[in-house]
């Protein structure tokens, strides 16, 4: 089986031999590719919606992996039950779907070892609710498919041990999708455990990604342009309108932008 770029950097994030749950899983063709390449044990691959789910069961039966991969209809971790999955992957939905869709179920994700996210957009504060709520970000890539451009997010529980770290699938190679400016908070309701994410990475390490910039990544520079190019589109578009201008948001997009142009990785 094929797997293009995104998903092979999300398959870099997965924990060798996990159990995993692949949500929204479409086609089911991460799981599949995994299960091919021997880095899992056996996969639940979950959607919402019945077409999906059936061209999801029409691969997993082509490939012969029907006794490894079972498909599961429901809403996000829904078919999931806790401590039942090491692994937890959600890729291609808005950054704050997928937080609704951790909230949901908060008690499952938090059951797992891994959360591997991949964000349409929404990167920031998906970064900050995790933070908050009691995730801590172990790796991020990035991955530049024109038009596209993503961000992938790998996170572990904070109380989760270190030993398990380290345990990916190959190398990450690359991850984000658009250069949405977004800053605001995502906080919810049913977590044991928070942590005020201001106090501990700024505005610009949530938009940017704080692992990718302790790490670098050769397309740090290009994912920091874009998004110094969306704050700089912003606050042109909110020039034009005087209550916009006195507002608190451009104040706020404004220091974004000259940290974000301090970094001096560009």
């Amino acid at each position: 089986m094929h797997l293009d770029e995104r998903l092979q950097a999300v398959a870099a994030f997965v924990p060798k031999n996990c159990i995993l749950a692949d949500i929204g899983t479409d086609h089911a063709y991460l799981p599949v590719w995994l299960l091919e390449k021997g880095a899992i044990s056996r996969a639940i691959a979950g959607d919402i919606a019945a077409g999906p789910c059936q061209a999801a069961r029409t691969t997993v039966a082509m490939h012969g992996m029907a006794e490894r991969v079972e498909v599961r209809q429901g809403s996000g971790l829904a078919v999931v039950r806790a401590g039942e999955v090491d692994c937890v992957a959600i890729c291609g939905m808005g950054g704050s779907t997928i937080i609704s869709i951790l909230e949901a179920d908060f008690a499952v994700a938090r059951s797992v070892q891994r959360l591997v996210l991949q964000p349409m957009a929404g990167a920031a504060s998906l970064r900050r609710w995790l933070v908050e709520h009691g995730w801590e970000l172990v790796q991020e890539s990035l991955v530049d498919d024109e038009p596209h451009f993503y961000q992938i997010i790998c996170a572990k529980p904070v109380e989760a041990s270190a030993a398990t770290e380290g345990s990916s699938v190959g190398e990450a190679s690359a991850a984000t999708e658009g250069s949405s400016v977004d800053v605001g908070s995502a906080a919810t309701e049913g977590s044991s455990v928070s942590v005020p994410a201001a106090s501990v990475y700024s505005p610009a390490e949530l938009v940017i990604g704080p692992t990718l910039l302790r790490d670098g990544h050769p397309l740090l520079a290009k994912h920091i342009s874009r998004e110094i190019a969306g704050c700089e589109e912003l606050l042109a578009n909110m020039g034009r309108s005087e209550k916009a201008r006195a507002s608190a948001k451009y104040a706020e997009v404004q220091e974004l932008l000259s940290e974000l142009k301090g970094i001096g990785v560009i």
